[in-house]
């Protein structure tokens, strides 16, 4: 049975599914979880851990933006069964840091609690439960670990949610019905800031957004499925650690200190492996914070795919998180040179296998790109070989916020376009310009539509081959609104194929 259709990893998160959705006239239509009434705590959400076999990070919030309520005792409990066993103290509980000065700094007065679990037993299901008090206790909640021997992954992807229910909620149960390992979010989340915001520039600036955005996927998805985050230029706040001290009290990940960002961090799942970098250091168009790391995230990268691609790493296919596109032929945004001129040459270099972004409120996916243009055409169905192809670029924005539906020049598949060739941002003298794309004809399919990318990804074979088998899938919905989440609708698809290491 192939890996869409087959029952994974036999125990399926049925109390997460069976209140994530609601069977209505023969369509799955999305309701948000709702704890009892008497439960203190804000919405859960967890994370990988730095050992995705034995550590999970679990998160929840305390209060809200304007309302404070400092937790008295926060605390988890946690086992193989609702019977839980173990219980401990949260390692932190801590506000955002609000930097002194501006007379009008919005109220920012969460609290954030977090604890990371380990020695955890490795492909299991774990119950867990967390608590403000020790005393009152939120839902029972499961998550699973990552397997010793491979047994395939299936992870899900997209960006660029905003905090609406019938949006970035749908989509969040629309990720909890497919069961991924984990989910990949490409930045730009709750929108906080309309746009990059630095201190002591506050206007627009509205905090409270995340907690509408964790209200709406914890409940959803991220409580139980490891929501593993990359920012985007709306993750930029008025705050201090480059405006990304939000971001990193949010979300606790493996960020590395190395690569000079604050927000740059990489994991392996089995036989792939994930880096989430930050576009904003690079962004031609996007430049509130170009050039932040000085070259050192740049190396960082080379570094992580050097490891990746060494002999005896384990890692076959190799995946790539940022926010900006590489390659796009939407009209709003389009490609940015910025991370494409610098970047490209090592996913070349390392043959990276898939780069994953946002920022463009759509779905776009690239023929096998390598120097700087497509190496053959792979329509829709088709099959890629990123050893000898090159790198598909794929645009994930489509996770909830409003779309951008117009295109110039034209795609093997989809939405058609304008007669105007793409563009790109680059530098020029050190000033930004959006100029007309030297890239030709890499735009394999294209639509302005809500999406959830799913991949699955097989270990490798006898003969020593692996897939890592990508659809992009389409809710019913009308306008930026999804309708049901029951069956939706494969628009696009592409089987990458490798020798395992």
């Amino acid at each position: 049975m192939p890996p869409p259709e087959r029952l994974r990893h036999g125990m399926r998160r049925r109390d997460l599914l069976k209140t994530a959705a609601l069977t209505v006239a023969g369509g799955m239509l999305w309701s948000p979880t709702r704890a009892a009434a008497s439960t203190p705590v804000g919405p859960q959400w967890i994370a990988l851990g730095p050992d995705p076999r034995s550590q999970m990070w679990v998160s929840w919030s305390s209060g809200s933006a304007s309302t404070p309520a400092s937790p008295p005792a926060p605390r988890i409990r946690w086992g193989l069964t609702s019977s839980y066993g173990k219980a401990r103290a949260a390692d932190a509980s801590r506000q955002v840091p609000i930097p002194s000065g501006p007379a009008n700094e919005p109220p920012e007065k969460t609290f954030y609690n977090r604890v990371l679990l380990t020695g955890l037993q490795p492909g299991r299901t774990y119950h867990y439960a967390v608590s403000n008090d020790g005393v009152s206790w939120g839902p029972d909640t499961t998550f699973r670990t990552a397997p010793t021997s491979p047994r395939g992954v299936r992870f899900t992807a997209f960006g660029d949610q905003a905090a609406s229910q019938g949006g970035a909620g749908a989509m969040a149960a629309l990720v909890a019905s497919l069961d991924p390992d984990f989910h990949v979010l490409s930045g730009d989340l709750a929108y906080a800031t309309p746009e990059p915001m630095t201190y002591p520039d506050v206007a627009g600036f509205v905090p409270a957004e995340w907690d509408k955005y964790l209200g709406v996927v914890g409940p959803a998805a991220a409580g139980s499925i490891p929501w593993m985050a990359s920012v985007g230029a709306h993750e930029i706040e008025p705050l201090a650690n480059f405006g990304y001290d939000g971001f990193v009290t949010r979300f606790p990940q493996a960020y590395d200190p190395a690569s000079g960002s604050p927000v740059a961090h990489s994991f392996t799942y089995e036989n792939v492996a994930v880096i989430h970098l930050d576009g904003n250091d690079l962004s031609a168009q996007e430049t509130t914070r170009t050039g932040y790391t000085g070259g050192a995230q740049t190396a960082w990268l080379k570094a992580r795919l050097s490891s990746y691609r060494a002999t005896g790493s384990g890692i076959d296919f190799i995946v790539v998180v940022c926010n900006c596109c590489c390659y796009s032929t939407n009209q709003k945004h389009g490609s940015d040179g910025g991370l494409r001129d610098t970047w490209g040459p090592l996913f070349d270099h390392y043959k990276v296998d898939l780069v994953i972004s946002g920022h463009v409120h759509a779905y776009e996916r690239t023929h096998p790109v390598r120097g700087g243009q497509p190496t053959r055409t792979v329509a829709s169905g088709g099959v890629a070989y990123p050893a000898s192809d090159g790198t598909t670029y794929i645009c994930a924005g489509g996770g909830g916020n409003g779309l951008y539906r117009s295109w110039y020049g034209t795609s093997t598949g989809g939405d058609g376009g304008s007669a105007t060739a793409p563009k790109i941002w680059r530098w020029n003298g050190g000033v930004s310009q959006n100029v007309p794309d030297s890239a030709r004809g890499f735009s394999a399919y294209r639509r302005g539509v809500l999406h959830c990318v799913c991949v699955d990804v097989t270990p490798p074979n006898a003969a020593g081959q692996t897939t890592m088998a990508i659809r992009a899938l389409m809710p019913a919905q009308s306008g930026s609104t999804v309708t049901s989440i029951s069956a939706p609708t494969v628009m696009d698809r592409v089987t990458l194929v490798r020798t395992a290491a």
